[in-house]
């Protein structure tokens, strides 16, 4: 009865293991740890960090929710703080050594940058406010003084707006009223009140202050609505530095340390990237053809994703790497970091719910997703050091486990030709005419490689007798008639009714010569020449030869004709080389009163 239940169960067991094989090569190197279905979650992966809060070895999860709840994830526990307003961003970073050391985790929300030292409110931080540009301020201390009516008031701003001055948010509340009454009401309540305009924070990370270690001292590096990207020291109190950008920073990486060498790879909404090296913004600009939506720094490659579908990678000096086109649209990039194999690779969570691995141009796995992803996010999380958090759309909470045996690696990838070379060509059928052609090309292959000769020598023996007589008849710009070899350059200069015609004469040949006239052949009734006749004395060969004439158009309406240069030779009637100057319109002088 024994043996019997086991050989009962065996096909049930094996069944089950090959479901298990199925799944495991659908996941490919994941593992899946865990999922909340219900876990309500809207944030994006500028508000998703993995940090180790209470400096007890073990990393959490944080979240900031856009409900102003900061969600902390203890393997599947999680505790919730208040957030005093809505984030949209947040960075976690060390401000001073020792044992234990507990992080700062530092929330932005519009102008504020609230941190948290052990979950703890410690500090905030305020954005400097924008400096209000020196016409508005007129414009309202105008009003303010009633020096101003409110037409002009409207009209001047107006103006300044359109020439791309950034008002402030009080101006711009003024011009949305089309009423004037309106208008006039709402002067009349803020005139009187301090014009002033406050940022708001679009991106932050960290920028390590002087050494490379995952827990060394940090300081925030903020992108500003303002177009500027701050660093402030390491207790996240002040700033150290303020670089200005043509535009709004939106994506953000940072590597390098402060002290020693840093470089901040911005992407802004203009849809450039701009590089920020100790302080400075580099002439290097990388120009894409649609907006980023995702940037990544791995090791000296910037990784951009962009709104066509397209990943590019470039090297930090601008030069373009490569490209990986993909059948969706990018929600979410980040990096994967292995530091015990030394792999860095890309992941990458597409529209239709995929979530692809790319070791640099190499497509590694495909994981597909129950949702769109709307955050993601890769580290050590609790004890396990290659987890990825994912955030779905419908609020849902999902976390992978890379597996210890993954091979990342490019020579792990199996080899051979791509999965489209598999597809059939759609190939048009064969015609007759087509079928009859080629049959006639195999049976007067010989013929027709004869004519094609034949027709070649013709072509060729032409083209030598059209230059023979260019050369020859004095009709180009080179002339060898004999022994003697000329080049002739002409130029007019001027605007009207007087002109300057340059001539350049080189002896391209070997003998002197001497005693060579240079004649004019132009219209009586429109040009008027002083001298007709140039003649010169000699000309010397390698040496270039300048001579000018001048010549006024006689004509009441300004007629241009063109005006012929002839170089002679004393013994014969053929001239040695010719020119045509094609003369522009004459301008009209005005007539005296």
């Amino acid at each position: 009865m024994v043996a019997m239940s086991a050989a009962n169960s065996s096909p049930s067991h094996s069944r089950n293991e090959e479901l298990r094989e199925k799944q495991r090569r659908e996941a490919g190197p994941w593992l899946h740890a865990w999922h909340d279905a219900v876990a309500n979650i809207k944030a994006f992966s500028q508000c998703v960090r993995l940090c180790d809060v209470r400096g007890d070895g073990e990393n959490k999860l944080l979240i900031a929710d856009e409900a102003k709840i900061l969600k902390v994830y203890k393997g599947v526990d999680v505790k919730e703080h208040a957030i005093p307003d809505v984030p949209n961003a947040m960075a976690c970073f060390y401000s001073e050594e020792g044992r234990p050391q507990f992080p700062s985790v530092a929330v932005a929300a519009g102008p504020f940058i609230f941190i948290f030292k052990d979950l703890r409110p410690f500090y905030k931080f305020k954005l400097p406010p924008v400096d209000i540009e020196p016409i508005e301020s007129e414009v309202w201390i105008s009003l303010k003084n009633g020096k101003m009516e409110t037409p002009q008031a409207i009209e001047m701003l107006t103006e300044a707006r359109d020439n791309g001055v950034m008002l402030s948010s009080q101006s711009m509340n003024l011009l949305a009223f089309s009423d004037a009454k309106e208008q006039e009401e709402f002067i009349e309540i803020n005139k009187t009140q301090a014009l002033q305009q406050q940022t708001t924070v679009t991106c932050m990370e960290t920028l390590n202050k002087n050494k490379e270690d995952p827990r060394a001292i940090g300081m925030l590096v903020v992108g500003t609505e303002s177009s500027h990207v701050i660093i402030t020291d390491q207790w996240g109190t002040s700033i150290l530095k303020k670089i200005a950008l043509p535009s709004v920073p939106v994506f953000m990486a940072v590597s390098g340390t402060y002290e020693v060498e840093y470089r901040i790879v911005v992407s802004c909404r203009n849809g450039n990237v701009y590089t920020i090296k100790k302080g400075k913004v580099i002439g290097t600009v990388i120009e894409l053809e649609t907006q980023p939506c995702g940037l990544e720094m791995i090791d000296k490659s910037i990784i951009v994703g962009c709104m066509d579908n397209v990943i590019h990678s470039f090297h930090i000096k601008g030069k373009k790497n490569y490209s990986i086109y993909l059948p969706e649209s990018i929600t979410n990039m980040t990096v994967l970091t292995l530091s015990r194999l030394h792999i860095k690779a890309l992941i990458v969570a597409l529209s239709n719910g995929e979530v692809r691995l790319y070791n640099k141009k190499h497509l590694v796995s495909t994981l597909k997703s129950p949702d769109v992803v709307t955050a993601m996010r890769f580290g050590p999380y609790s004890r396990e050091e290659a987890s990825l958090i994912l955030c779905y759309k419908s609020g849902a909470l999902g976390i992978k486990m890379l597996s210890r045996h993954a091979k990342l690696d490019v020579s792990s990838i199996t080899p051979g030709p791509p999965p489209e070379q598999d597809i059939p060509l759609n190939v048009p059928k064969i015609t007759k005419l087509y079928i009859e052609q080629t049959q006639r090309e195999r049976d007067q292959a010989v013929d027709m490689h004869r004519i094609f000769q034949r027709d070649l020598c013709k072509m060729r023996l032409s083209t030598a007798r059209s230059f023979v007589k260019i050369i020859t008849d004095g009709q180009g710009p080179i002339s060898n008639t004999g022994s003697n070899s000329l080049r002739l350059d002409a130029k007019v200069q001027g605007l009207g009714p007087l002109f300057k015609l340059k001539l350049s004469i080189k002896n391209t040949g070997s003998k002197v010569l001497t005693n060579i006239p240079v004649t004019y052949s132009y219209n009586h009734d429109i040009y008027k020449i002083t001298g007709g006749v140039t003649w010169l004395s000699a000309l010397v060969p390698t040496l270039d030869y300048k001579y000018e004439l001048k010549l006024e158009c006689i004509d009441e309406n300004g007629a241009c004709d063109p005006i012929r240069v002839y170089i002679c030779n004393p013994r014969s009637a053929v001239p040695m080389i010719s020119a045509i100057v094609n003369m522009p319109v004459s301008e009209l002088l005005e007539p005296d009163e």
